[in-house]
């Protein structure tokens, strides 16, 4: 119990900054909507062809706007000297990694949200919003996967000048999987394809958590570094 009260308080923490400075979230959220315009332009998106371009368009999103929310937030606790604290804290290097992954969760999801809402409105498709319920399974796992391999990788690439570039190289051929599954099973949710994305579904579910097992035991080297 008191490993999880420790995840929680971090995320309660994380949850306030947030809330005070406003960095994270509202950079993925401009960096999401100025995406959305630039394939507006970029792309000749209409009624014919948006169902089969949006999954793909969404998880770049996605990924490249979670990739720089996860970035600043690991840089944060960089510049605030956190890495000192878990050291010598009872709060063990696992509850810390924890509760970064529930926080990164958190503001991963609420972009996600605003950034559906956004496609829906700016290409009328309003068909995404009332399969919603159905895409959450493969959004959330998806999702659970970015957070999970985000934080190390955050906390790996943090130490260097050029980290956030860094962490764009060593973190999207590792969540390949997670796009395509979260990719596949959306477009096959929203063009009512045959098969079903069940089977998507379950291999980014055993991704997430082979992703975290790996993670979990090399972020205390990585912290202690």
């Amino acid at each position: 119990m008191k490993f999880m009260g420790h995840a929680v308080s971090i995320l309660r923490k994380d949850i306030l900054l947030e809330i005070r400075g406003r960095e994270s979230l509202s950079l993925m959220l401009c960096l999401s909507l100025l995406f959305l315009v630039i394939f507006n332009f970029a792309l000749d998106i209409d009624k014919d062809n948006v169902s089969s371009l949006a999954p793909g368009i969404l998880w770049v999103i996605f990924a490249f706007s979670g990739i720089l929310g996860m970035g600043r937030t690991s840089v944060a606790e960089r510049d605030e000297e956190a890495y000192l604290s878990i050291v010598f804290s009872p709060v063990s290097a696992e509850s810390f990694y924890i509760g970064k992954v529930l926080s990164n969760l958190l503001f991963l999801l609420i972009m996600e949200c605003f950034t559906l809402l956004f496609f829906a409105i700016l290409f009328d498709y309003e068909k995404i919003i009332s399969l919603l319920p159905q895409l959450l399974p493969a959004l959330f796992l998806g999702t659970l996967g970015f957070s999970v391999v985000g934080t190390l990788f955050s906390f790996l690439t943090t130490a260097s000048r050029y980290g956030e570039v860094l962490l764009l190289f060593l973190y999207l051929p590792v969540v390949v999987p997670v796009i395509l599954g979260g990719v596949t099973s959306m477009d096959i949710i929203l063009n009512e394809k045959a098969g079903g994305a069940d089977k998507w579904i379950q291999i980014l579910a055993v991704f997430d958590v082979l992703y975290f097992a790996v993670s979990l035991i090399l972020f205390r080297y990585i912290i202690e570094e």
